[in-house]
């Protein structure tokens, strides 16, 4: 099996179990037990598996997701069967088209809320903020000053800016290590060098 010890993320989590279920816990108390389970953003959990499971990380602004509830939705054997096939063997290509459907068919399961709107000018700054020089100079990129900027991402996903920036670089190291040594995963990445990725 595979454990996750106690976080929140700055995203959806949608953890799928590779063979029997996922156990998680919200704060000191059991959170429930399911073939597959899904975390909204900011919601701070510890997971387990039987076996192995497949973590499927989603913006909180892509499709409208939005903040959602603080609360974890449980996914049944149908879903979590369905889904794990779909994630199980998925190419880098292929990973925005296979997050939409996603959406979609949770969304027709209602197990997500139903798209809010995600103001255009804040999904645009987030995407760039890996690759911008800050916080000020992504709100510029799209007509926000910094504060608005900062309090709109807040909204939308319980984080900062700066935290999100530092997770998305991270994705990105993530990514990197499948095929690059670490140190050059680090600097792609933009960090300063491997010990600032560690």
């Amino acid at each position: 099996g595979s454990a996750e010890p106690e976080h929140a993320r700055p995203e959806w989590t949608i953890l799928l179990s590779t063979a029997g279920h996922v156990t998680w816990w919200i704060g000191p108390g059991f959170g429930g037990r399911a073939p597959g389970v899904i975390f909204p953003p900011q919601l701070s959990y510890e997971a387990s598996s039987t076996v192995g499971h497949i973590a499927v990380l989603i913006d909180p602004w892509y499709q409208g997701l939005g903040p959602g509830r603080s609360t974890a939705v449980a996914i049944d054997s149908t879903t979590a069967e369905y889904l794990t096939g779909r994630w199980s063997r998925v190419g880098a290509d292929e990973l925005d088209e296979r997050a939409r459907q996603t959406v979609d068919y949770l969304r027709r399961r209602s197990l997500l809320p139903p798209a809010v709107a995600i103001d255009p000018r804040v999904a645009a700054a987030v995407r760039d903020l890996d690759v911008t020089d800050g916080v000020a100079c992504a709100a510029a990129g799209v007509g926000l000053s910094p504060s608005r900027l900062r309090a709109l991402v807040h909204d939308l996903t319980g984080t900062s800016p700066a935290r999100l920036r530092m997770w998305r670089r991270l994705r990105t190291a993530m990514r990197g290590l499948v095929d690059k040594p670490i140190a050059l995963a680090a600097a792609d990445a933009g960090f300063a060098d491997q010990a600032h990725l560690t």
